[in-house]
């Protein structure tokens, strides 16, 4: 776990240090910029929440870096897919965002997000609740779509017990 930390770090002070070296100009968050990312991440919820792993990864750049809790990472799409449909035949899956504070930089973006995710196990066993926060590393496609290019998230439950 504590590389997961490490590397999570390494990826806020590296876009961190890209963002603050960007000429002040390109900080500017538009309107289109930030309706275009809300359709990113509105489609990964949907992918989510209908089971849809390819919906689901179709929010992602293709060498995606995509970072769960206490879990390996993951690189590229063929293996974000399959862990995503991996999840959904275990679990029925629902991720809303609470709350999103977004910078632009050029062709990049980061987003700042909280939201909760529920896992309700298809054994019928009760639901988890878990309360999420995040950082997501968007970069524009050259159709003017943004995608997720890094996912790095963890949740507010304690460690597993060792």
């Amino acid at each position: 776990m504590r590389n997961h930390s490490l590397a999570s770090l390494a990826v806020v002070a590296l876009a961190t240090a890209t963002l603050s070296c960007a000429p002040a100009d390109q900080g500017r968050v538009t309107e289109e910029d930030v309706a275009a990312i809300n359709q990113a991440r509105e489609m990964e919820t949907e992918g989510v929440g209908s089971a849809d792993a390819n919906t689901a990864v179709a929010a992602y750049t293709d060498d995606v870096v995509f970072m769960p809790p206490n879990e390996p990472t993951i690189n590229g799409t063929a293996a974000l897919r399959t862990w995503f449909a991996d999840a959904a035949g275990m679990f029925d899956l629902n991720v809303e965002y609470t709350s999103s504070n977004i910078v632009v930089s050029g062709d990049w973006a980061i987003e700042h997000y909280a939201g909760t995710a529920t896992f309700a196990p298809k054994d019928g066993s009760d639901a988890m609740i878990e309360q999420l926060k995040g950082i997501h590393i968007y970069r524009r496609q050259v159709d003017g779509t943004w995608k997720i290019s890094h996912d790095v998230w963890n949740t507010d439950a304690p460690p597993p017990e060792l």
